[in-house]
């Protein structure tokens, strides 16, 4: 496998990032408003309207896929 050395240590990294974190008492993580205050920015402008059409378009492009097709006949069965 090509750089597979280079995997192995991301990977026990990753690990060891994993277990230590799960030592840290909780007094050491924010709370969900925290965490919210942390990740989440307003955004204004031109890219709040970019955000709104794409969330608008994307609404009708899963009704136009939700919408009732029209049933096909059913060809009569085989006959062997």
């Amino acid at each position: 496998m090509k750089n597979s050395h280079e995997t192995g240590w991301a990977l026990l990294l990753l690990g060891s990032a994993l277990l230590l974190v799960q030592t840290l008492p909780a007094r050491y993580w924010p709370d969900n408003a925290g965490l919210l205050t942390i990740f989440s920015h307003p955004v204004t402008g031109e890219a709040a309207a970019e955000g709104l059409a794409w969330r608008e378009w994307q609404d009708h492009s899963a009704a136009t896929r939700m919408t009732p097709r029209a049933a096909r006949p059913q060809s009569e069965a085989r006959r062997p």
